[in-house]
């Protein structure tokens, strides 16, 4: 029996020691939990909307609370959850509450900044014109930046990290406009061209027509106003008629002999410039003086032209010739070919006589080609002392088929006298026979009064 006692008490004792080592190993075998996690926004853009991809590195844990602040899904338990979404800018909290069925728990937190959404864009307000120089004011219209930088090429200042900066452009030309901005995570540009015209220039000329070549009084100015991005001219010629215009290119008669000066005032929205010029004009000598006139044998009437008016104060070819200018020639010269050896001046309404076509509203000029047959009144020196209209006074040109007659080389230099349909005296001093083949011409010098 009392070993039987003594088998109860060790069996006894070994369940209880075997109790004890099983108890002691339950609590050994408690996992503790570690709650981890890291963020990564996609892209790296932290505009919005801002897409964070998260990575769950927690430890010991069976169980996850998630908990999304200000994202489109603000909660999950899932162990690694999908990506989420901030719709709005801010500072938002991302938070893991990691649990086990031991009971252990363990909590993290991250922070993450969604910024508002970024644009770049600009325009600007141009101060007046587009001329030189120009000062414009830079209207910033982008979204989510913080900081800014402006290059501005060939303008002052060269750069500016205003937000609205003024500048001023002077070169002409395309210039970049180029902004830069960032939030300090994320950067964006653009760039845009403006073009700058040339500052204001003042300057002019001026015309006159052939009758006026000899700048004898009366002459009237066809002013050529060669001004670039000018607004308005104010035109000032103290004696002249008009003395005032404000036309762009007016035409202004000087009355009398003397010396006009002229002004010229430009202006525009950035600046004024004033130009002043003279001009002298002659006492009337009642005298038109041409030099060096080609007039071509027939052959050479549409390629040299064989038709002069001391009007327009040009010789016109063949087919130049029309209703309005025909009334306005003073003769024709006709060549019978290269070897000069048949040449004549003709009326204008006899052309037709002498092989050329018939001249619309064509007058009729009295020509004695041939002084030596009817008496010479005007020999060459007489020619060069022409000096007035009164010095034909004493000439008288008759028409008659001797002093028409045709004429030949072989007299040079020669003079050939003519009186047109409106009573003007004048002469022709033909100072050489130019053989040219088709185009041959003779070389010729003019006078002619421009009253009777």
């Amino acid at each position: 029996m009392k070993f039987y006692k003594n088998l109860k008490t060790v069996y006894f004792l070994l369940f209880a020691v075997l109790a004890f080592a099983f108890n002691a190993c339950a609590v050994e075998e408690s996992i503790p939990v570690e709650a981890d996690f890291s963020i990564k926004v996609i892209n790296d853009d932290y505009s919005v909307p801002v897409k964070v991809e998260i990575t769950n590195k927690s430890t010991g844990a069976e169980t996850y609370q998630w908990s999304f602040e200000g994202a489109t899904v603000t909660s999950s338990t899932e162990k690694s959850p999908q990506p989420i979404t901030y719709a709005s800018p801010g500072v938002y909290k991302i938070k893991l509450k990691a649990s086990n069925k031991d009971g252990n728990v363990d909590e993290k937190e991250i922070e993450v900044k969604a910024d508002a959404a970024m644009n770049v864009d600009f325009e600007w307000q141009m101060q007046g014109s587009d001329i030189s120089p120009v000062t414009l004011h830079m209207i910033d219209k982008s979204l989510g930046a913080t900081q800014y930088l402006w290059e501005f090429e060939g303008g002052s200042p060269a750069t500016s990290n205003a937000q609205n900066p003024d500048l001023v452009f002077t070169t002409p030309g395309d210039h970049i406009i180029k902004l830069t901005i960032s939030n300090g995570l994320e950067t964006y540009s653009t760039q845009k061209t403006v073009t700058i015209k040339p500052a204001m220039t003042i300057d002019f000329n001026w015309t006159v027509d052939p009758i006026d070549n000899d700048y004898q009084a009366p002459v009237l100015l066809h002013l050529n106003n060669m001004s670039t991005n000018a607004f308005t001219y104010e035109w000032t010629i103290v004696g002249a008629n008009p003395a005032t215009s404000t036309a762009v290119s007016p035409d202004i008669n000087l009355p009398a002999a003397g010396t006009y000066t002229i002004i010229l005032k430009a202006i525009n929205d950035k600046e004024t410039k004033i130009l002043q010029k003279q001009v002298t004009v002659l006492p009337d000598a009642n005298l038109l003086s041409f030099s060096n006139i080609q007039l071509g044998i027939s052959s050479a009437s549409s390629t040299v032209g064989s038709f002069f008016s001391s009007e327009l104060g040009t010789v016109l070819k063949q087919n130049e010739v029309n209703a309005t200018n025909g009334s306005k020639i003073d003769f024709a010269f006709f060549g019978l070919n290269s070897s000069f050896i048949y040449n004549q001046f003709v009326s204008p309404d006899e052309v037709q006589n002498t092989g050329f076509l018939a001249l619309p509203n064509a007058t009729h000029t009295k020509v004695i080609n041939s002084q030596e047959l009817v008496g010479t009144q005007l020999s060459s020196s007489g020619f060069d002392a022409l000096d007035a209209g009164n010095d034909f006074n004493t000439i008288t040109v008759t028409e008659t088929n001797a002093g028409k007659s045709p004429f030949s080389n072989s007299v040079v230099p020669r003079v050939i006298l003519f009186q047109t349909s409106d009573g003007r005296k004048g002469a022709v001093k033909v100072k050489s026979f130019v053989a040219n083949g088709l185009s041959s011409y003779i070389l010729v010098d003019i006078k002619v009064q421009k009253q009777p």
